[in-house]
Order: structure tokens, then sequence, then C-alpha cells
């Protein structure tokens, strides 16, 4: 049979699939009888489920709890002043536009077509795959990863044109490159354009309903369809063919945990769009939220992946899992995009006023070093099968961590202050130049190099910003506007990472996210913070506040 004969007979059965059974049955159907084109079966199948979830997910009235005294309203209005209001999520703000530091970074990390992206957009969409993509291919696969940005709306934005464009030549080239690793990317590349394109209307008129973003959780969906779904939802899937099936099921550990992460993070804006792909939402119709176990699963995970390359070789390379988990919870908390600082401020303050018992074990939850004890990782979805419908597995052991000090981070202490009253401006100052006195807890043998990079450095001391903001001696205009200033200057965490990245190993990489991360975990758990506070309080948006998507103007 000939190339061209074969090739007819594979398209006439595709096609037939497709009229058959829709569009993406064509897809399985192809990664099913094509086992050559390195379309990973099981990717295929996850989305397939994704889909299927979509499709039929309905939203839960009864889940969200009574409310209690807290109240946030999202705003654009010149509020920030406001332990009230917090501002809307955006792309990444504007402050990096004018880092020397960053666009001298960005031209290592820059795509054709999609100059200048912030770094939440190049951070958060590649910088999750990096270490996985050999140098040789990274350029074209990091141009058919963005393809997946139509979840960010940047397929809409004329000043991208351009970078779709030339993403879509990469993958018809590879595409026709029979037999090759690259082959299988550019497939599920275009694969995941097709599930992006299908999810987006059916997201907008979640938003424009406005049921709200409350699931029944495990009652209606089994938890191995979630984590499937979630994962295959994760809008970054090029670097699942690029390492091959072998190890999709391990992999997958990672990515759903990354997402775990960002979801913590993400909750008041889930909530305010009627996002129903939420796994926060997902664990509080499965009962487990008040307890706090989605961060404490979360905490669990990482950790045992940041233990297991430490005691890995150092130059062997990382899962692509690995490099989503780690990265992922870096980028959720110095991306600007959530807010995290200014949320957490004010959060926090609002808290520690209540006086609501509820309320305030929040603040209890949020400095407890706990993690699940015997829980075995060998599955992502049997885990998170155990946690959210096995109540009696549920032991807790203290967190094993050891006790870091951050180096100094001068260019942070440098930037330009907030404006704020001398008392507070003292004690702003002084918790940036803390560095000997504070503790970053993480897993015991971190590399010196990695405790002492430039990222983690420049994390440490946001931290110890954000925390001053939270205590009583801050006043709360100055305190939030400490919040804010954090955020703003998260940009060069996210940059230090993007510049280590060509000089470290693999390994020693992932581990520096992890670190940044890691700092988010103590003294406070930030992401307990930020979900406790969202899950529990009445949510409002002032008109306009966020636009029907992503408010990719902000």
């Amino acid at each position: 049979m000939s190339v061209h004969v074969r090739n007819t007979y594979v398209i006439n059965i595709v096609r037939r699939a497709i009229l058959t059974d829709g569009y993406f049955a064509g897809w399985s159907c192809l990664s099913k009888i094509c086992p050559t084109i390195s379309l990973p079966s099981p990717l295929v199948t996850d989305v397939l489920t994704s889909i299927k979830m979509y499709d039929t997910i309905r939203p839960n009235a009864t889940t969200r709890s009574s409310p209690t005294d807290l109240v946030m309203t999202i705003s654009r209005g010149a509020h920030k002043d406001s332990l009230y209001h917090v501002a809307p999520k955006n792309l990444g703000g504007k402050a990096w536009m004018s880092s020397v530091e960053y666009a001298s970074v960005q031209r290592t990390w820059s795509n054709t077509g999609f100059e200048p992206l912030s770094p939440c957009v190049s951070f958060g969409w590649l910088g999750t795959q990096r270490k996985t993509i050999s140098r040789a291919d990274r350029d074209d696969c990091d141009a058919m990863t963005l393809l997946g940005a139509v979840d960010f709306d940047m397929d809409r934005a004329e000043a991208f044109a351009h970078g779709f464009t030339a993403a879509m030549d990469i993958a018809k080239r590879h595409t026709a490159a029979a037999g090759t690793q690259m082959q299988g990317v550019a497939l599920v590349a275009l694969l995941n354009y097709d599930l992006q394109q299908y999810v987006r209307p059916i997201q907008e008129k979640w938003v424009r309903d406005g049921l709200g973003s409350a699931n029944f959780g495990p009652k209606a969906i089994p938890p191995a369809d979630w984590v499937a779904a979630l994962v295959a939802d994760s809008t970054s899937l090029c670097a699942y063919s690029y390492e091959g099936p072998a190890v999709y099921t391990d992999s997958k550990v990672g990515s759903f945990v990354g997402l775990l992460v960002s979801n913590t993070h993400d909750l008041l804006y889930d909530l305010a769009t009627s996002n129903l792909m939420s796994s926060v939402m997902y664990a509080a119709a499965a009962g487990i939220v008040e307890d706090n176990l989605h961060c404490i699963f979360a905490t669990s995970v990482v950790d045992a992946i940041a233990r297991r390359l430490c005691a890995s070789n150092a130059e062997e390379s990382t899962l692509f899992g690995d490099n989503a988990a780690c990265g992922a919870s870096a980028w959720a908390g110095f991306s600007e995009r959530y807010r995290t600082w200014e949320r957490f401020v004010k959060y926090s303050r609002r808290i520690s006023r209540s006086t609501s018992t509820r309320v305030r074990s929040i603040a209890e939850m949020a400095v407890q070093q706990v993690v699940l004890a015997d829980f075995p990782l060998l599955d992502v979805s049997d885990a998170w099968d155990r946690l959210t419908t096995d109540t009696t597995s549920h032991r807790l052991t203290n967190r094993s961590s050891f006790a870091y000090v951050p180096y100094p981070a001068p260019e942070i202490s440098e930037s330009v202050p907030p404006e704020l009253c001398s008392t507070c401006m003292a004690s702003f100052k002084a918790a940036l130049d803390a560095d000997a006195s504070d503790e970053i807890h993480a897993v015991e043998g971190l590399p010196a190099d990695v405790v002492g990079c430039r990222a983690v450095a420049r994390a440490s001391a946001i931290r110890r910003a954000a925390i001053i903001a939270t205590e009583d001696k801050c006043c709360d205009v100055c305190a939030c506007r400490i919040g804010c200033w954090c955020d703003i200057v998260s940009h060069m965490v996210l940059t230090a990472l993007m510049a280590a990245e060509h000089t470290t190993s693999s390994t020693e990489w992932v581990l520096q996210c992890y670190t940044v991360w890691a700092v988010m975990t103590s003294p406070v758990s930030v992401a307990t913070v930020l979900s406790g506070f969202d899950l529990i309080c009445e949510m409002r948006q002032e008109k306009g506040a966020m636009g029907a998507r992503d408010v990719l103007d902000c």
C-alpha cells in the first residue's frame, strides 16, 4: 500500500468517526489507528472526558455555606486603600514594561508574533514546560504551546494575530514530519487549540448566566474524571507528547496539583465568573475544605515532588508534571494575575477583626504546618479519590521541613516604595532588610544554590513586607498600599527564575520554583488565607469590574 493510499484510508476512517460521534471523536480515532504519530491516546481520552464534563456539569446552588461577616467587592475604581475592595485579575500588570532586567531576559523567552509578553504570560505558559523540552526544539514547541493562549483570549487581540498565524504554520510543518517527536507535539498543540475554542463559549455562558461556581463534587463527578478533565483543560499540553505516553500518569500528578494551587489563589475570581471547573469548589462539595484539606493535599504533594528531586541525580531530566507543579505554584503567587498579596493583606486584617469563630479558624489553620500521613502518591486520580470520598483516611502529621535562612534582596529594598506614613515606612523598610531573622520552611536537602538564588531572596522579601502589613502596628491605608506594592514588584521574582533557567540544571531550576512556593507556606499559608476567606465571604463586584472573560485591558 502506497503512502498516499494509506493516508487516504486513514483520513476516511477519521472522517467517519467525526460524522458518527462528533469532531473530537476524530482525534480519538486518529490516536488509536496511528500510533506512530506520537499522539498520546491517554491524553486524548482525558480531553474527551473534559469535553463531556463541560457539556454536562451543572451548578449546585446549595453548596455555598451560610454567610459570615465577610464581604469583598471586586472593583476597578480607586479603592486600593480600602480593606473592602480588591482589583480584578489581570495579565500581569504593567510594571514589567519598564524593567531593563526583564527586557534582557525576555529575549531568550520570546516567540515571533507574541512579543511583548508579561512575565505572567511568558512564565505561566512556557515556564511550566521549560525543562522538559530540549533547547533544539524549544522555540517551535513554545510557539505551538501558545496556541493554547486562547484560554487568555489572546487570539482575540490584534497584537498577537501574527503570533497565532506563525504558530499554526509551525504546527502544520511538524504535522507533516511523519514519525518525528515533534509531529506528536504539533498534533497535541492543535488538539489543545480545538479544545480551548470549544470550551470558551461554554465558559462565556456561565458568566452570562451567573449561576455560581459551586458544583456537585464527587456526588456527580467521579474524582478520576475530575482529575482527567482538569489536566486536559490545563491549556499547556505539548510537553505531554514530547516526553511520551509512558510517563503520562506520573506527570498528571504534578500537573493537577499545580492547577489546584492556582485554584486556591484564583477562587474569588472563579466565583465572580461562575467558573464551574474549580477544584476548590469540588473539594467544598466533598466537605473537606472546612479542615483545609485541599491546601494540605497540595502541600503534601508538592513537598513529595521536591523531596524526590532532592534525592535524584542533579543531571536527570525532570518530569513535565514536576515542572508544572513547582512552576505553577510559584507563578500563582508572583504573577500579579490573582492580586495575591493585596488580597492576602486585606483578608488577613479582616479575618483578625472578625467576631466569627468560623472566620477566625482560617487564621488558625493557616499557621498549622501539617501534611497528610501515610498517603503514598502513586496515582493522582486515586489520591484525589481518597481525599474527597474516604473521610476516614485523613490522618495528619507535622510537616517534615527544614528552616532555611534566605539571602538579602537589595533590588527589592531599592524599588520605589509605596507612599506610607513615617511609622509604617520604618516597619516596611525593616521588614525588607530582615533576611537574617527570616526562615523558609521547606524539605530538607535543598542545594545551597537553590536557597541562595535571587528569586527565593526576592520572594522572601516580598512575603516579609506582606506579613508586616497584616499586623496591627501597621495602619489600614498603609497596609493596603503595601499589599498592592508587593503585587507590583512580584514580576521581579518570575524574572529572576526566567533568568536562572538558562544556567541551571533541570532539577535545580524546578527546585528553585519549589522554594519560591515554599516561601508562601510559612509562617502563614497564603493559599489557606486566600481560599479560606473566599469560600465563606460574600463576593460582590461593581458593574464592569470584570469583563465577560479575563479582562485583558487591565
